[in-house]
Parts: structure tokens; C-alpha cells; sequence
């Protein structure tokens, strides 16, 4: 199996120029509908094309292949209910008419071309629940050099603990693509009942010394008993107008004090200049 991961994945980045999914990544409330869009480039003459899915557990599993000209589409075992295609010439785009849980994973549109499989880079979904993952705080403004605690909620039900599992993903403002995975703490630093008897679990994720390089969005994702849970995101902004220190006080004060003791000095010797110039020219 890892093999064949491995090979999908280098046909995959091999194969990316014709092929564009131009959505990395897709968040969705538990229940709403997805489209998930996919564009052929310069392959129009192929007719055939595939949608793959690969699970959090790293399982690479056959959606749907589709004949444009032939206009239909096969559906594999699992996906036949709630899945359909919408294509054309450019398109082949995969609806999910109601999201489950089930369907978080990346799936992965391709074009057969040659008996080769020539794959876009995939489009991450993330599905969300109601009130099952909240993180505090929802907004933050943050001085440099100042550390910051971020905390994540999660509503366990009937999962224990030690089928938790959670990671941190941080959205860089720079670029919306920019998305990287981080560890955090994979221990909860609290857990406690509920009246109706289910697990609140609190996992933190602590920055230390936060700068401008550190500021976006924190996104909490929990996987529970293998299912993909999204908190509501902490949005992290870098306050780079509230350092009041002795040393940032004392350059502005000499940056102001220095012009003024010119301005004086300077003042003071053109009206002795003046002076002279008037007492040499009445002689």
C-alpha cells in the first residue's frame, strides 16, 4: 500500500500542469453540499477521467470515472447516493449533494491520457461540526517578543481521550496557500464531564516570543475516533504600534529633540549674522 501511495503521488506532481484544482483546500459544515472543481487543461480530446480519494488513513480508494463524450459516469461502491459529476470539455467537477463525516479526506481529479493517469494536486475537505470543536480565543492582537496560549475545545462523546488525536493547522497571511501542519500538545490539559454525561477534553497549543512571522489563522483539527473534526479558528495579528519600552521612548524623544536643538542653535547664529552684516553695511 505504501508503494502505491508513493507512486500515485509522484505521478501526481509529475502529472499537475494538466490537471488544475485550484482549491487546496475546502472547509464545510457537517450536512452542506460540496464542489469540489476540477479543470482540464489542453486534455479536451480525453474524454476519460477518474476521481480518486485519499483517507485519513492514508487509503487511496476509486470515487468515479467519467466518459465526456459517451456522457455518463460510474460510481464505485460507497460513493453511488450522495456523489454526481458535472463535466464538460473543460470541466469535471465532484458534488457531494449532503457531506457526512466519512467524507473528509483529499480527492485527487484526473485525465487518462496514453494509459497514464495525469492527476491534479488534490483538494483537501475538511468537514465541520456543530459545537463539537470551539477554540478560544477567536481573535487575538499580539505584542512582539509577548506569548500566547491558543485553546481547542473538543466535545468527545462516546470516543475516550486516548483516541484523540490532534494538530494545529496555521494559515500564514502572506499567501492563503500557505498552510502547514503543526503538533501542538497532543495531551489534554484538562478534561471534565458534562451534565449529559459526554468528555470535554481542552488541548492548548502555546507560542512562545510571537512575532509578525507568526501571525494567521490557527485552525484545531481533531480526529475522534476516526472521524475529522474543524474548530472555528483563532485569528492571530502581530500589534506592531503598542511597544511603549524605555528604549523605544528614548529614540523617539531624541529623534524629536535633535531637529529642534538645530533648528535653535541655527536660529541663534543667523541673528548674530544678521547683526554684523547690518552694523558693516551702516558704516
Amino acid at each position: 500500500m505504501m508503494m502505491l501511495l508513493a507512486n500515485f503521488l509522484l505521478l501526481c506532481s509529475f502529472c499537475a500542469g494538466d490537471v488544475s484544482q485550484p482549491e487546496a483546500f475546502q472547509t464545510l459544515t457537517l450536512e452542506a453540499s460540496a464542489t469540489i472543481k476540477c479543470y482540464v487543461v489542453g486534455n479536451a480530446a480525453c474524454p476519460k477521467r477518474v476521481w480518486y480519494k485519499l483517507t485519513s488513513e492514508r487509503k487511496l480508494e476509486l470515487v468515479a470515472t467519467v466518459n465526456s463524450h459517451e456522457n455518463h459516469s460510474i460510481f464505485a461502491n460507497g460513493f453511488k447516493y450522495r456523489y454526481s459529476v458535472k463535466f464538460n470539455a473543460k470541466e469535471n467537477h465532484l458534488i457531494i449533494s449532503t457531506t457526512s463525516w466519512e467524507d473528509a479526506g483529499t480527492y485527487f481529479c484526473g485525465v487518462l491520457h496514453h494509459n497514464n493517469i495525469h492527476f491534479g494536486n488534490g483538494t483537501y475537505l475538511m468537514v465541520k461540526g456543530i459545537r463539537s470543536v470551539v477554540q478560544h480565543p477567536v481573535s487575538q492582537s499580539v505584542q512582539s517578543g509577548h506569548s500566547v496560549t491558543l485553546s481547542c475545545s473538543v466535545d468527545s462523546a462516546q470516543c475516550t481521550a486516548e483516541r484523540i488525536d490532534v494538530k494545529w493547522l496555521w494559515s500564514s497571511n502572506r499567501s492563503d496557500s500557505e498552510k502547514i501542519y503543526l503538533p501542538g500538545n497532543r495531551k489534554a490539559s484538562v478534561c471534565q464531564s458534562t451534565d449529559s454525561r459526554d468528555m470535554i477534553c481542552v488541548y492548548t497549543f502555546h507560542i512562545k516570543n510571537f512575532s509578525s512571522i507568526n501571525a494567521g489563522s490557527y485552525i484545531c483539527v481533531v480526529t475522534s475516533c476516526g472521524k475529522t473534526l474543524l474548530g472555528n479558528g483563532s485569528k492571530l495579528i502581530a500589534d506592531v504600534t503598542a511597544d511603549k519600552s524605555p528604549s523605544f521612548l528614548i529614540i523617539i524623544i531624541s529623534s524629536v529633540s535633535l531637529p529642534l536643538c538645530v533648528c535653535v542653535i541655527t536660529m541663534g547664529i543667523c541673528h548674530c549674522t544678521g547683526n554684523w552684516f547690518y552694523t558693516v553695511t551702516s558704516y
